[in-house]
């Protein structure tokens, strides 16, 4: 439990005055809940005495029905606090969960899957609001009635009595729940297990289509099956574990009420005590079976919520890569870009993608760049979105370190089309506005009529207005491209990058985007990579990359007098057409 207050302590900062109430209400409903069993008690012994008058029958009556009433505004007062702390902590972690996420690099996204990330914002992260709140009650609570009923019954009935009673209790409850401890391996296990099924179905849900077109939902359901039939199994054995195990606080339990019972029999014979006070006791001792198993289960509860909190924690604790720092710059514009011997090798790759790649980008050009497929085109270009750092090598943007300029700057620069298209279930302008938020009408226009998608919009059904399937489900392949190349251009990037964006489309629509390109686009700097040559052979400048490295570079017609890849390739595809 110290572990998880210690990971939430910038909370408990902030509210302590509200928990300390909370406590303080705590104490107050446990003792009030001893109350019943001592007038009760005096009840008896009043009446075995022929004590019993109409006043003291009016006083014992009425405390028994106030005393029920005040503990329910008490608990009122504390559920409502309780439940309004927990809801409080649960946005901020949720918040600084996400938060946390948008924050982190591509490596951080290759280590852990969607499943993963997503379990830990749900299963972990209740786990561990429950027991920063209501476990509280389960610890505060508990072991107050248990303090509290033992010194009732220790001073007002009879220490011997309590002693042989209640010694056995904290021993065995101590020992089991050392036992208990073993669990949490088994715990841990399930919450890896339970974060592998969900990416399953996280991946059978997205790849739906591509399952159905090869009829593979047999297939795919026997793995969602044996996904599913492992995370039953891992939480079959931790049932086990209790199925046997809390039965033996219930032995403990019966012990200790035996002795009680028979022990005191032996005291009222000798007038050590008085009936009422034996039915006192023994009520007392009823009243700390309740506690003793609800501790029981929050030791259980604080086991599972460690290892949660943990792993909450451990996500929290992760740090970019690729991060800015208080002497970064801020940047708007640029005059040349220089790649110089930039060398990048993914984290968990063997070998460099790009090998010792160099040259320069003026502002205002075109960029064209091809290559044999696998040859590290999308990695040369990705670097300018800083989402890893250069293994080797540098970026200048007007001769500065591209890491010493503010990264969202980097990125805002830039309005990168990716081959593949990520679209959201919104609307067709929602979708295309992503790209900027604050753009006007006739932004939006202007956007989509230089990514040829004005023709589409009338045969949509509500034309701006109509809901875009998940992930696009509901437009060709070349209307989510054209509408990717839309939610870029929206944003009127000083560069714009097609990452082989044009491949869905067919020639005359090429045709007409890479038109409108060089006449919306004039004066500003695109980075086209493409397969069709017919793409790029206007660009100021064509890079030819194999193996990596840039083999070739120069104007289409340049590289069309040399023999090579750019040669071989274009006449093949002259000769296809």
């Amino acid at each position: 439990m110290i572990n998880i207050f210690s990971k939430i302590k910038w909370f408990l900062k902030d509210e302590w005055k509200k928990y300390l109430l909370m406590i303080f209400l705590l104490l107050v409903i446990a003792f009030i809940s001893l109350m019943p069993a001592k007038l009760l008690g005096l009840a008896i012994d009043t009446i075995v005495s022929f004590g019993v008058t109409n006043t003291s029958l009016l006083w014992i009556v009425s405390l028994m029905i106030a005393l029920p009433v005040f503990r329910y505004g008490v608990s009122f007062l504390y559920n409502y606090i309780l439940n309004v702390e927990a809801q409080k902590l649960t946005y901020l972690l949720r918040k600084k969960y996400l938060n946390h996420l948008f924050s982190m690099d591509s490596q951080f996204y290759e280590t852990y899957t969607k499943g993963d990330l997503i379990s830990r914002i749900t299963n972990d992260l209740e786990s561990t609001t429950t027991a920063a709140t209501s476990l509280l009650e389960g610890i505060v609570f508990n072991f107050a009635i248990i303090v509290f009923a033992v010194l009732l019954m220790g001073f007002t009935i009879s220490w011997p009595l309590t002693i042989v009673s209640v010694t056995i209790m904290p021993i065995g409850l101590t020992i089991l729940n050392l036992i208990r401890f073993q669990k949490r391996k088994y715990v841990k296990r399930h919450l890896e297990i339970y974060a592998d099924m969900t990416e399953k179905v996280l991946e059978s849900v997205e790849g739906m289509k591509v399952i159905r077109a090869y009829v593979q939902e047999k297939e795919d359901l026997e793995k969602q099956y044996n996904a599913v039939d492992k995370d039953i199994e891992s939480w079959r054995y931790i049932v086990k574990f209790e199925n046997w195990f809390n039965p033996l606080f219930e032995v403990i339990y019966g012990i200790a009420y035996i002795l009680a019972f028979s022990f005191g029999i032996y005291l009222i014979i000798n007038q050590k005590i008085t009936v009422g006070e034996l039915i006192t006791f023994v009520s007392y001792v009823g009243l700390l079976y309740g506690p003793i198993i609800s501790i029981s289960t929050v030791f259980s509860q604080i086991n599972n919520a460690t290892i949660s909190v943990d792993r909450y924690d451990e996500i929290i604790k992760k740090e970019a890569t690729v991060h800015d720092s208080v002497s970064s710059l801020p940047i708007i514009q640029f005059k040349n870009i220089d790649f110089k011997n930039v060398t990048f090798q993914y984290p968990f790759d063997k070998s460099p993608v790009i090998k010792n790649i160099t040259f320069s980008i003026k502002y205002g050009e075109t960029i064209g760049i091809v290559g044999p497929t696998g040859s590290g085109k999308s990695t040369l270009i990705r670097q300018l979105l800083r989402e890893f750092n250069t293994t080797n090598g540098s970026i200048f943007i007007d001769g500065v370190s591209i890491e010493q300029y503010l990264i969202d700057d980097v990125r805002e620069l830039v309005g990168y089309v990716p081959q593949a298209h990520m679209l959201f279930k919104k609307t067709v302008d929602e979708n295309i506005l992503i790209g900027n938020p604050r753009a006007n009408l006739e932004q939006l226009d202007k956007a989509v009529k230089i990514a040829d998608f004005e023709k589409d919009i009338i045969y949509l059904t509500d034309g701006y207005h109509t809901m875009v399937g998940e992930a696009g489900s509901t437009l060709s392949g070349g209307q989510k491209q054209r509408l990717s190349i839309a939610r870029a251009l929206v944003k009127d990037p000083e560069i714009l990058i097609l990452d082989d964006s044009l491949s869905a489309v067919d020639a005359k629509t090429e045709d007409t985007i890479i038109k409108h390109l060089k006449e919306y686009r004039k004066g500003k700097t695109n980075i086209i990579i493409a397969h069709r040559f017919s793409a790029i052979q206007d660009a100021d400048q064509i890079l030819v990359l194999e193996g990596g490295r840039i083999t070739q570079r120069g104007t289409h017609e340049e590289l069309l007098r040399v023999e090579g890849w750019y040669k071989q390739q274009y006449i093949q595809q002259i000769t296809m057409k």
